[in-house]
């Protein structure tokens, strides 16, 4: 674990740990034979291993699990992973079919207060990731303008301030009103 508070990441690394985690999921995958969620914190910027991320991802493990029991699945293996690319964490989960647990995955990251800070992704026991596309599901908005966040975050639409001081209010408003 090569984990540090609020250090600073480059390109590289983040493409490295995506690397790394994507061979994680094919272990996984091969381990369980069930369909995985990959979960990581939507966090821009070069620090991703902040008070907010952290935050982010506890609260989202406790909802993960929430849903899981919620639906009478099981949750077969899960590991969390600290690293200053971000927190992450995958669970294998024995669940009716890949793309029911994407709709229960898409239902957290649109109603939970910090869903849309929660990458939720799900992989099917082929090793295919299920699309929110795939699934009809309206593609996730802007935390500032609520426009397509894919187009704002290509255009850079909004700064890294702005974008930052929005997450920060939203996970302090979390941890004092939920």
């Amino acid at each position: 674990m090569t984990f540090s508070t609020d250090s600073e990441v480059s390109l590289n690394e983040m493409l490295d740990r995506k690397e790394t985690r994507v061979k994680q999921q094919q272990e996984w995958l091969k381990r369980h034979s069930l369909p995985i969620v990959s979960f990581t914190v939507n966090m821009p910027g070069p620090v991703k291993m902040n008070q907010s991320s952290r935050i982010v991802m506890n609260t989202g493990l406790e909802a993960i699990k929430s849903m899981c029991q919620q639906q009478g699945w099981t949750i077969v293996g899960s590991q969390k992973v600290i690293e200053n690319t971000g927190p992450e964490a995958f669970f294998s989960i024995q669940a009716p079919s890949a793309s029911l647990l994407k709709k229960a995955m898409m239902n957290i990251e649109s109603n939970h207060p910090l869903g849309r800070l929660m990458d939720l992704d799900v992989i099917d026991v082929d090793g295919k990731i299920i699309s929110r596309e795939g699934t009809q599901m309206a593609r996730r908005r802007c935390l500032i303008c609520n426009e397509d966040a894919k187009v704002c975050a290509r255009s850079r639409r909004h700064d890294l301030a702005t974008l930052l001081a929005k997450i920060e209010e939203m996970t302090h408003d979390y941890e004092c009103y939920a």
